[in-house]
C-alpha cells in the first residue's frame, strides 16, 4: 500500500545553477550531491560528480544541475562545493526550477611559499601569490611590499630615507636585479616604498631569489625579484576598485571578440596632493602613479600579446633637514624637487610544446628618466633608452625523457644621456635621490652601452637525486669584458617529508653607467666578482607545519658601496655569512602563521680588519598570523623586528672662507648603530558580498613603539649639532576593495 501511494505521488525536479559570490561566474568544477526521503520512507542520495555505481558523472555545464525524480512537496538537503570554494548547504522544496547557489571564494591557503625539492634551476625561491598579501597587514595590499617581509631582507624603517632600499643577503640595494615579465625595469618602488611601481593587482606571482640562483639572472651579486602577471584569459569582464589613505587605483580584465583576445589594465595614483599643501619640509606633496596595459592572445599556457608599462614620483623638498636648523638657516635652506618615471613598451609570446617543452620570448623599449634639481646652485638629469630582450627556452630531454634542458639570452642596448650640474656640499644633502649633483663636476655626455648573456643549465633527475649544472657568459661593451659565471646546484630528497640542497656559484656584476662616466664618475671601476654558496633543508611534519633552515655564504671581491660625494668606494674583500629558519602553519581556511629568524653578518675588509658594512643586521626577526574567524571577516597580524643598521658618525665641520660653507670631518664609516626596530601592524577586514560584486573594508594599525622609532641621524650646516629624525609612533589606515 505504500509503494502504491509512493507511486501516485507527481514527481517534479530541482534545477539550479552554482554561481560565484561577488562575481556571479559560473561554476562548472563544482559538486553538488542531494539526499531526501520518499514518502515510503527510503532515503535517495545522488550527485552531479559520482553517480550510484562510482561512473563520474557529467559536470556542471554553466553550473547548472538537475535533481531528478522529486516528489512535489518533498525537502531536498543540498551540498554544494568546489576546490576553491566555500562548502555550501541548504534545503530546497521541490519543484524548484531557478535555484541560484552562491559559494564564497576560499582565502588564499599561504602566505608564503619556500620552493626546495622544485624542477627549477634555483635552490631558493621564495614565492608570493598577488592575493596573498590582502591578508597581510602593513602591505596596504601591495604584494610587492610583502618583498620587504621575506626571509634574508633586510628590515627596513618605515618612511626612511632607505625604507624602499632592498637588501637582500646583506647587498645593496643596486646588487639587485628587478624584473616585470622578463624585462628588467628601472626602480621597485614608488618614493619611501609607498606602493610598489606597477599595480599588483595584475600580478599572478612574484618571485625572489635571494643568492646562489640560477644561470637564467646574471650582472646582479645581490638578488634578483621578478614579477609575472596574470596570464589566464577572463570568461567576462572582472576587476576591482581599491582605495586607502594614500593611493586609489582601479584594474578591469575582459574577454575582446571571439578569437580568444583579452585585454587588461589597471592605474594608481596617490591623491594626498590634491589636497594638501604638503609642508616647510615638503614644498610639493609626493605624487606618484603607475598604470599597466596589456591585450593578449591566448591562454595561461601559451599566448601572444603587447603590453604597456608606466611609473612616475615627483616631489620637491627643503634640501636641509628644517627641524634641527635656527630659523636664518632653515630660511636660506634651497628647495630640492625630484622626478623620475619610467616607461615600458613591448610584446611577448609564450608557447608550450607538445613534448613537454615551453618558453618564452619577449621584447621591450625601455625609458627612464631622472631629474633632480636645487635652482641655480645644481642639477642632474640622467635619461635612458634601452631596447631589450629576453628568451627563456626548456626541453624535456633524455631517453625517458627525464632531464630538463633550459637555454635562452639577455640583450640591453642602448643610449644614456647625463647632464650634470655640480653643487658641492650642498649637493651632498641630496646624494640620495641624485648622487651626482653631489660630486661637484659639471658634466654633459652620452654614452651608449650594450649588455648581451647567452645561458644554459641541465637539470638531471636520477630517482630522488637532482644535479644542476649551469652556466652564463655575458659582454659589456662600456666595460669591455667577457662575463663567465659558471652555477651548479644539488637536490636530494631524503625522505617523503624531507629534502637537502646544495649549491654554488660566481656571480659578476658591471658598475652602473653614472659610475663609470668620465668626471661624475670613475671609468677604471673594477668588476664585482663573488663567490656564494648556499645548504639548506626543508622538513613538513603532517602537512601542515613546514620548517625550512638555509644557510648561505658570499664572498666578494671589488665590493663597491655607495659613497655621497663621488663614485662607489671600493673594497678588495667583502662577505656576507647567515642562517635563516622559516616555519609555516597552517589549517586550510581557518589559519596561518609564518615565521622567520636570521642571523647574519655582513662586513667588509679594512685595514683594522673585518668591519660593518651599510646593510649589516645580525638579528632579523618576524611574524605573520592570520584567522578566518568567519566567512566574512579575517584579522591579522605581522611583527617585525631587525638590529639597527650601521650609520657613519660625524666629529664636527671644517669651515671654507672661499666657499662659505661648511664641510664635514667623518669618523670610521658605519661605524654606529641605530637603535633596534620593532614594528607591529594589526588589522581587521570586513567582506560584504553581493550578487555581482563585493565590498571589503579593512582598518590597519601600524605601531613602532617609541624606544625604535629613529628613522635616521641629522646635523645643522657647520655639522656642529646632531640629532636624530623619529617616524610617526601610531598610524592607523583605512582602505576598502570593491570587486566585480
Amino acid at each position: 500500500m505504500i509503494v502504491l501511494l509512493s507511486l501516485l505521488v507527481q514527481a517534479g525536479e530541482i534545477e539550479g545553477r552554482v554561481l560565484e559570490r561577488g562575481t556571479s561566474r559560473p561554476l562548472e568544477d563544482g559538486v553538488v550531491t542531494w539526499s531526501f526521503e520518499l514518502p515510503d520512507g527510503r532515503r535517495e542520495q545522488g550527485g552531479t560528480r559520482v553517480a550510484a555505481d562510482g561512473a563520474p558523472a557529467r559536470p556542471l555545464v554553466d553550473g547548472r544541475f538537475v535533481v531528478p525524480d522529486v516528489p512535489d512537496g518533498t525537502v531536498v538537503h543540498l551540498r554544494v562545493s568546489t576546490e576553491n570554494h566555500r562548502l555550501q548547504e541548504l534545503e530546497v522544496t521541490a519543484p524548484t526550477s531557478d535555484l541560484k547557489v552562491f559559494l564564497e571564494p576560499l582565502p588564499a591557503d599561504l602566505e608564503v611559499v619556500v620552493e626546495s625539492f622544485q624542477d627549477t634551476p634555483h635552490p631558493t625561491v621564495h614565492r608570493v601569490d598577488a592575493e596573498q598579501a590582502y591578508e597581510t597587514p602593513g602591505t596596504q595590499d601591495d604584494v610587492v611590499r610583502l618583498t620587504q617581509a621575506l626571509p634574508g631582507v633586510t628590515v627596513q624603517r618605515e618612511f626612511s630615507p632607505t625604507s624602499g632600499d632592498l637588501s637582500v643577503r646583506g647587498s645593496a640595494p643596486g646588487d639587485n636585479r628587478y624584473y616585470l615579465d622578463g624585462i628588467e625595469i628601472p626602480y621597485l618602488y614608488h618614493f619611501n616604498q609607498y606602493a610598489s611601481v606597477f599595480p599588483t593587482t595584475q600580478l599572478r606571482r612574484l618571485e625572489l631569489y635571494p643568492s646562489t640562483f640560477g644561470a637564467r639572472y646574471g650582472d646582479a651579486v645581490g638578488g634578483v625579484v621578478e614579477a609575472k602577471s596574470r596570464t589566464d584569459r577572463p570568461e567576462d569582464l572582472e576587476g576591482q576598485l581599491t582605495f586607502n589613505t594614500i593611493i586609489a587605483g582601479a584594474d578591469f580584465r575582459a574577454p575582446v571578440g571571439k578569437k580568444g583576445w583579452w585585454l587588461a589594465a589597471a592605474g594608481r595614483r596617490s591623491y594626498q596632493d590634491l589636497y594638501s599643501r604638503g609642508s616647510d619640509q615638503y614644498t610639493l606633496w609626493p605624487i606618484f602613479h603607475d598604470l599597466a596595459v596589456r591585450a593578449e592572445k591566448g591562454d595561461e599556457d601559451a599566448g601572444t600579446g603587447i603590453f604597456f608599462v608606466s611609473a612616475g614620483d615627483r616631489y620637491a623638498r627643503a634640501a636641509g633637514e628644517l627641524d634641527i636648523l635656527d630659523p636664518l638657516e632653515a630660511e636660506e635652506s634651497p628647495s630640492f624637487e625630484y622626478r623620475r618615471a619610467f616607461q615600458v613598451a613591448g610584446v611577448r609570446h609564450r608557447w608550450q610544446g607538445e613534448e613537454g617543452g615551453s618558453g618564452r620570448l619577449v621584447a621591450a623599449l625601455v625609458h627612464d628618466d631622472l631629474r633632480g634639481d636645487l635652482g641655480t646652485i645644481g642639477s642632474q638629469h640622467q635619461r635612458a633608452v634601452t631596447l631589450a630582450s629576453r628568451l627563456d627556452w626548456t626541453r624535456p630531454v633524455g631517453p625517458q625523457r627525464e632531464h630538463l634542458l633550459g637555454l635562452g639570452w639577455e640583450v640591453r642596448g642602448g643610449l644614456n644621456d647625463i647632464e650634470v650640474d655640480g653643487a658641492d656640499d650642498v649637493g651632498v644633502l641630496v646624494t640620495t635621490e641624485a648622487p651626482a649633483i653631489g660630486r661637484g663636476v659639471d658634466t654633459d655626455v652620452t654614452i651608449p652601452r650594450l649588455e648581451a648573456a647567452l645561458y644554459g643549465d641541465l637539470l638531471l633527475r636520477f630517482g630522488d637525486l637532482q644535479l644542476i649544472p649551469g652556466a652564463r657568459v655575458g659582454v659589456d661593451s662600456l666595460t669591455g669584458k667577457v662575463l663567465p659565471e659558471p652555477r651548479a646546484a644539488v637536490r636530494w630528497r631524503l625522505a617523503d617529508q624531507t629534502s637537502l640542497e646544495l649549491a654554488g656559484g660566481y656571480y659578476l656584476q658591471t658598475p652602473s653607467v653614472i659610475d663609470l662616466a668620465d668626471g661624475v664618475g670613475n671609468p677604471d671601476l673594477p668588476l664585482t666578482r663573488s663567490w656564494q654558496a648556499s645548504a639548506g633543508i626543508e622538513q613538513t611534519i603532517a602537512n601542515r607545519l613546514e620548517l625550512t633552515l638555509d644557510a648561505y655564504a658570499k664572498h666578494l671581491t671589488n665590493a663597491q658601496l655607495a659613497i655621497p660625494d663621488g663614485p662607489p668606494e671600493v673594497y678588495d674583500r667583502g662577505r656576507a655569512l647567515g642562517v635563516e629558519l622559516v616555519t609555516r602553519y597552517r589549517l586550510r581556511e581557518t589559519f596561518f602563521l609564518w615565521g622567520w629568524a636570521s642571523v647574519a653578518r655582513t662586513q667588509v675588509w679594512r685595514e683594522t680588519g673585518w668591519a660593518s658594512g651599510p646593510y649589516d643586521q645580525p638579528v632579523n626577526l618576524g611574524a605573520v598570523a592570520s584567522w578566518d574567524p568567519s566567512a566574512k571577516w579575517n584579522l591579522a597580524l605581522r611583527w617585525r623586528y631587525g638590529s639597527g643598521l650601521p650609520w657613519t658618525p660625524v666629529s664636527g665641520g671644517i669651515y671654507d672662507a672661499n666657499d662659505d660653507s661648511w664641510s664635514p670631518v667623518q669618523e670610521q664609516p658605519w661605524s654606529a648603530r641605530l637603535p633596534a626596530y620593532t614594528k607591529v601592524d594589526l588589522a581587521a577586514a570586513r567582506c560584504f558580498t553581493f550578487d555581482r560584486w563585493s565590498l571589503t573594508l579593512r582598518a590597519e594599525v601600524w605601531y613602532v613603539p617609541k624606544r625604535a622609532n629613529v628613522l635616521y641621524p641629522t646635523w645643522n650646516d657647520d655639522w656642529s649639532e646632531q640629532g636624530f629624525v623619529r617616524g610617526i609612533p601610531l598610524l592607523p589606515l583605512l582602505g576598502a576593495r570593491a570587486t566585480f
